[in-house]
């Protein structure tokens, strides 16, 4: 840079500080009349609070943020706000003639923060850029000799298919990533998830190798006395992973993690969910980022409260506009969207800047996860999700440019675990819960448990107590004397019923006779039906009237548009001869039914078969009878369920929904109008743009061959380093 230039610049920064400068003196004064318990005194004043503010924010606070850095951490930045309170609070007690009360000492710097951020983005001030040139003055200090072979960074948008996302770029919502495209540096190409088709099965396929026996979002394991696994609870995450990991995970040579679900098999995480169990994991060094400067923390907290207006306007616009399919978000999802789309996203993005100037790892694997949770509440292709994606776009404009600033190079890799497919609930189309349609086709004295909450209600299941899902015997005895009603937040259904006469249960009433009963019911049926299909269409059944159950229980948990029900009286999975004869109803009914599209189940005779309405597929014979019931879910779809048939603690019955190929529809039975999870459509079909002088298959089938192609690049970026 020449004189010339650096003067300018100076000159520009000079200009750009009184600017802002006077701009809070202002902000100040307002506040002088707006809030009621805020004394000012002078006008003068105003100035000398701003200058007080603005010596501690830029000289003293370097000074002392490496002591505060840990309660900051461990209050997830609340400390940042109440230590800029206290100084506010501080400042006016030193100068004569002002006073603040609780609310001027909050209200205030707020307002402060506020118009920095709006009067930085009117005359386009690139504070951000300033930012990371301060973040690595920092780095400096912490980094060793820079490495010269470059580092990989992933980078994950949780649930954006690959047909989403080339609509975005067209669209001009995702400049950044048109960029890499256009400029030939990076290639983009579809992948297929595995089933099922979520971020649990997909991440630990990505970052581990390895996701076999991950049924789903949620799944029971009988023989661990019924308890539930939650793929985001921390305990759950944290044993997944145990099983999942052989020691090399993606990120096992030093790699770091930040919000994800796994680790990667690195103890250098941020918010990944696996070692959330672990306090001292919450601290790590690389949060120096987020809490560098007031100016970071206060930014991100503007970002916060204004997402939170722009989803106040969405729901006023949505019922306005009377868009369908369309659900009822209330006032906690307002908080939940901003700490998806705002919080994660900035922290992800600033520790990560960290990460590269200071330049020390050789890997990274990201998550921002706005999009998925907007795109189920708002829609996959919703107006909602153009802006989120826009701003995810800019963080990858900001690690480039970190990348740029600093002294070593990285490679982006730039991934989605799944995307998402569209279309009304079960409940919004049949006017009926899945569970409570399943209710109307089990026995009297059948006790069912049901868990089809949305995304917004994992948040009670992470933070849940360690009982509160682990034995549903237990749970279903708590219930037994209450009154349940149906949740009005995304209907989660814990129901129970009245008193009735008590029967038996199903297995006590058959007892040690239930093999000669199943032979003969086979027999029966045998000489009446020639086959499983001519069974399903001629069956007649009957619907319950439920009461209160006794001893029976059956459970049924949601994964979008994939449903399990499990009979938990048994430890063992019921065959379709067992199923058949002990409720009669419930597979001819299911298949019946128009929400669904097919459902699995396994024969003593034939093995496993995939049912639906008008044809059977057996998969060890691959013999269709009627109408291939799985023609619509894609070429692979056998092979999926082959290899989930395989797997432990597949449901009795697995249900998947119904997929249009014409309308591009499926059909959540949890109550999310943008899902994922079972099969049919875009919720199977992500997307990876990866370096162009990379080889990659052309078909790439599951998270497990993600994670081969991955390895393999980091393996290579390392080997260079010792020729």
């Amino acid at each position: 840079m020449t004189s010339k230039q650096t003067i300018k610049s100076w000159i520009i920064t000079i200009l750009d500080t009184i600017i802002i400068g006077i701009g809070n003196i202002a902000a100040v004064i307002a506040m002088s009349y707006i809030c009621t318990d805020f004394i000012l005194g002078p006008m003068y004043n105003a100035i000398l609070i701003v200058a007080a503010v603005s010596i501690i924010n830029f000289l003293i606070w370097p000074l002392i943020r490496k002591f505060v850095m840990p309660f900051l951490i461990y209050t997830f930045g609340i400390g940042m706000i109440i230590i800029t309170c206290l100084i506010f609070y501080g400042v006016c007690h030193f100068i004569p003639g002002v006073s603040g009360g609780l609310a001027a000492v909050i209200q205030v710097p707020l307002v402060m923060a506020l118009v920095t951020g709006i009067i930085s983005s009117l005359i386009n001030l690139d504070l951000d850029k300033s930012h990371i040139i301060g973040l690595k003055k920092q780095a400096i200090k912490k980094k060793r000799k820079s490495k010269k072979y470059p580092g990989l960074i992933m980078l994950e948008i949780d649930g954006l298919s690959a047909s989403t996302l080339k609509k975005a770029i067209e669209k001009g919502y995702m400049p950044t990533v048109k960029q890499w495209l256009d400029d030939k540096s990076h290639k983009l190409t579809p992948w297929e998830t595995d089933l099922s088709s979520q971020t649990s099965s997909s991440q630990a396929g990505i970052l581990h190798g390895n996701n076999k026996d991950i049924v789903a979002f949620r799944w029971v394991e009988k023989e661990n006395n019924n308890k539930i696994m939650v793929s985001s609870k921390f305990s759950h995450a944290k044993a997944i992973e145990e099983r999942i990991s052989d020691g090399n995970g993606l990120l096992a040579d030093n790699g770091a993690s930040r919000i994800n679900m796994f680790s990667g098999d690195t103890d250098n995480v941020i918010f990944t969910s696996s070692k959330l169990r672990d306090i001292r994991k919450l601290y790590n060094f690389s949060w120096y980022a987020v809490f560098s400067s007031f100016y970071t923390f206060q930014r991100i907290l503007i970002l916060f409260i204004y997402d939170m207006l722009v989803e106040i306007k969405s729901q006023i616009m949505h019922k306005i506009r009377n868009i369908q399919p369309r659900l009822k978000r209330g006032l906690i999802y307002i908080g939940a969207r901003g700490g998806a789309n705002v919080f994660l996203r900035e922290v992800a993005t600033e520790t990560l800047i960290g990460d590269l100037l200071i330049g020390e790892i050789d890997s990274a694997y990201a998550t921002y996860t706005g999009y998925d949770e907007i795109a189920h509440h708002s829609g996959v292709e919703d107006d909602d999700v153009w802006s989120v994606l826009r701003s995810i776009d800019l963080q990858f404009f900001r690690l480039q440019k970190a990348v740029d600033i600093g002294d070593r190079d990285y490679e982006f890799v730039i991934l989605s675990d799944h995307g998402q497919g569209k279309g009304a609930t079960f409940k919004q189309r049949y006017g009926i819960s899945f569970p409570n349609f399943v209710r109307s086709l089990i026995p009297e004295d059948m006790t069912i448990f049901s868990a089809m909450d949305s995304n917004l209600d994992h948040l009670k299941e992470i933070y849940s107590t360690e009982g509160r899902l682990e034995n549903i015997k237990d749970k279903m005895d708590k219930l037994k004397n209450e009154q349940i009603t149906e949740s009005k937040t995304y209907n989660t259904l814990k129901d129970k019923y009245d008193e009735s006469k008590t029967i038996n249960n199903i297995k006590t009433r058959y007892g040690e006779s239930l093999d000669f009963i199943l032979n003969q019911k086979d027999n029966i049926i045998k000489n009446k039906y020639e086959d499983v299909l001519q069974y399903i269409k001629s069956h007649e059944s009957l619907r319950y009237t439920v009461k209160k159950p006794e001893e029976s229980e059956l459970i049924v948990l949601g994964s979008g548009n994939l449903a399990l029900i499990y009979f938990t009286q048994w430890n063992h999975r019921l065959t379709y001869e067992e199923i058949i004869t002990l409720f009669p109803n419930i597979i001819p009914e299911l298949v019946k039914h128009p929400g669904i599209g097919f459902i699995l189940v396994d024969s003593k005779r034939h093995g496993p078969m995939v049912l639906g309405d008008e044809g059977v597929y057996y998969l060890d014979s691959d013999e269709i009878v009627g109408k291939n019931p799985i023609e619509n879910f894609g070429k692979n779809v056998v092979k999926h369920l082959k290899r989930h048939n395989s797997f432990k603690h597949v449901p009795d019955i697995l249900v998947n929904s119904f997929y249009d190929p014409e309308t591009d529809e499926i059909c959540a039975f949890e109550e999310l109008i943008g899902s994922h999870g079972g099969l049919g459509g875009n919720q199977t079909k992500p997307f990876l743009i990866y370096p162009s002088q990379w080889e990659i298959p052309k078909e790439i089938v599951g998270g497990e061959s993600i994670y081969k192609i991955l390895k393999k690049e980091i393996n290579k970026l390392k080997e260079d380093k010792n020729e």
